[in-house]
């Protein structure tokens, strides 16, 4: 069950279970691992600049802050090591990380960065969140954030400088027949409301989740942290499940409509469709004359395909998503190098390869948006790993990893 193998050490899936099946599978699953001899890159766009860094370990993550024209072997040595779970994210001056334990707690840290954006030793604040495995956090400004209980039926509304928790927003009594739990993933703000995805977990072990149920979304007044409504379509299945920080399966774009992406249980599961849905703006409720399945879409050659877009993307404008593409109707797939960085066209509903080799499924969580549009997108080949960043139709290389595989590049600013 190797993921990759290479001159010192190998990556096994199974190194990296935790004994929450859905932090295994929302969260530790996304990991692959790296150990060449590749010599760091000092490409000019950038250099100096840094910004939040984090890279996957065989059973943990290396985490800190740095520049692309720095040596990444070196530069991690100062790192913080967390858990492999850990999400990532920088708001207000601080950088802050968030991993579910072994115990299955969340634990969430604010480090508050000095005059250069390095990372302190200690923490400035920190908050544990027992039982609950929490996984992500969304930002609304500067009093408020929200942490999801990936375990706990709720999300917590959290003081962002003492982490100090304000509210617990229940999701338990919509909880449908059959499922064991809800896992709140993707998330937006749109006018004052958070629009929360809903997944219903309906069967899970150490190695494997499904979802099943309704598309369902809670429309939640921020002011007040009360749920105002529940909406819920029937033309994809549980929506925004298998996400990490960046809410990668959920977006706003520029005209205000909102978009949300269902994964349909990761094909496993018949009956359950993925696809992308939208709210348009004004609206509390589902398009129902708007919807795009991926494997109607045109893509390689051909005018439909098996494929769907794995657990990660960013949305780069003008109705295009940068996304990962790939099936697993083949169980090996889940090791093979056979998923592809893609561009989907949510407009014109078309999809197009990214000029990058193939890589693993685990690697969709990666991409990350820069502040002027462009893309990061961490890689490998199964030999070696980079950071890459693309703008405009192309892809250039910012940095050699030679340690761990790349998986958070955050910008340093808000």
């Amino acid at each position: 069950m190797n993921m990759f193998n290479n001159k010192s050490k190998s990556c096994n899936f199974a190194s990296i279970v935790k004994q929450s099946a859905l932090a295994l599978a929302m969260a530790s699953a996304l990991v692959a691992c790296g150990d060449d001899s590749s010599s760091a890159s000092d490409e000019p766009n950038n250099e100096g600049k840094k910004y939040a860094l984090g890279f996957m370990m065989d059973n943990s993550m290396l985490v800190g802050t740095g520049s692309f024209s720095a040596d990444q072997s070196s530069l991690v040595k100062d790192f913080i090591e967390t858990n492999n779970s850990a999400s990532v994210g920088y708001f207000n001056g601080s950088l802050y990380i968030l991993n579910a334990d072994e115990s299955g707690n969340g634990n969430l840290a604010r480090y508050k960065l000095d005059k250069d954006n390095n990372v302190p030793e200690k923490p400035a604040a920190t908050a544990k969140f027992k039982g609950t495995s929490a996984m992500m956090f969304k930002f609304v400004d500067k009093k408020k954030m929200y942490v999801n209980q990936t375990m706990g039926n709720a999300i917590v509304s959290v003081d962002p400088v003492t982490l100090k928790k304000i509210n617990t927003i229940d999701f338990s009594k919509y909880l449908e027949e059959g499922a064991l739990m809800i896992a709140p993933g993707s998330s937006v703000v749109r006018d004052g409301k958070l629009y929360q995805s809903l997944g219903q977990i309906v069967y899970m072990n150490e190695n494997s989740i499904m979802t099943g149920g309704s598309a369902m979304v809670a429309i939640i007044d921020i002011a007040t942290d009360k749920i105002e409504k529940v909406i819920r379509e029937d033309a994809t299945s549980s929506l925004g499940i298998y996400d990490d920080m960046n809410n990668t399966m959920a977006f706003v774009d520029e005209n205000g409509d909102i978009y949300f992406y269902a994964l349909g249980s990761l094909g496993f599961v018949e009956g359950q469709t993925e696809g992308w849905v939208r709210i348009k703006k004004g609206k509390t409720e589902f398009d129902k004359d708007w919807v795009f399945h991926l494997h109607d879409a045109a893509y390689d050659g051909k005018k439909k395909n098996e494929n769907y877009l794995m657990a990660g993307g960013t949305y780069i404008g003008d109705g295009k998503f940068m996304g990962f593409f790939g099936n697993f109707s083949d169980p090996n797939n889940f090791y093979a190098l056979e998923w592809n960085f893609v561009v989907i066209d949510l407009k014109k509903k078309t999809i197009e390869k990214v000029d990058l080799s193939p890589t693993i499924p685990w690697f969709a969580a990666s991409i990350h948006t820069d502040t002027d549009g462009s893309v990061f997108i961490g890689h490998s080949d199964g030999k070696k790993g980079a950071i890459y960043r693309y703008r405009d139709g192309k892809v250039e290389k910012e940095m050699d990893v030679s340690t761990g595989t790349a998986y958070y590049v955050v910008p340093l600013e808000d």
